[in-house]
């Protein structure tokens, strides 16, 4: 199965299981810093270390990972065991692609598209913790001899004015304040909902957008 209809399928699981309220990235079941095994494909939203190895190889994977509106999030990657001479790569996404398209856009996204992939066999990027800019980000890696993989540590970091948001609830209401910064911003949902929009404001030095996701 191409990987894309494979993350369309993923996508489709991830909203029938949070409009049921299950799933490990819906509901964090162990309130300590887990260690948990990562699959192929995989939407992560709790915090943890994850560590993926492989039996085979795995030759399109990808990891998504979400947090609260008002969260970015921290990746760092340890335990590498990878041959980036043999084509194997590990690279973070700040943000999410899906069916070729970016979210954020390239219009709407304070960085340059360049700057938003962070690649461990780049000599520059193979230590340090890696931020989102939003409450998403993604792994992509590539792994061809058994018995390879790596850690994954995630944590959560409190952002006080979301710009960009991806929605994991199936409803809820939302407030974006965007005070006297000249910013693209953009709100989305991955699964078919109502949205209403119940109040725009328009200030002098602030706009305030507010706006109720209905299931």
């Amino acid at each position: 199965m191409a990987v894309s209809a494979r993350i369309h399928m993923l996508l489709l699981l991830i909203s029938l299981l949070s409009r049921l309220g299950l799933g490990r990235y819906i509901e964090v079941r162990n309130p300590s810093f887990p260690m948990l095994a990562c699959r192929c494909l995989d939407m992560l939203a709790t915090e943890g270390q994850f560590t993926f190895m492989t039996a085979q190889p795995q030759l399109a994977c990808a990891a998504f990972l979400i947090g609260e509106p008002t969260e970015v999030i921290s990746l760092e990657l340890s335990d590498v065991n990878i041959d980036c001479s043999a084509g194997d790569f590990i690279k973070i996404f700040d943000g999410w692609v899906l069916k070729g398209e970016k979210f954020p856009s390239s219009q709407d996204h304070p960085l340059p598209l360049r700057q938003r992939y962070t690649d461990y066999c780049s000599s520059s990027a193979a230590g340090g913790a890696v931020l989102s800019s939003q409450n998403v980000a993604m792994v992509f890696f590539r792994i061809h001899s058994p018995d390879s993989g790596f850690t994954l540590t995630v944590k959560k970091q409190h952002n006080p004015m979301p710009c960009n948001i991806m929605s994991q609830s199936p409803e809820g209401s939302f407030t974006m304040v965007m005070p006297h910064h000249h910013w693209n911003c953009s709100f989305s949902i991955i699964y078919p909902v109502e949205l209403q929009l119940t109040e725009l404001s328009l200030g002098q030095h602030c706009i305030v957008l507010y706006c109720t996701i209905l299931s």
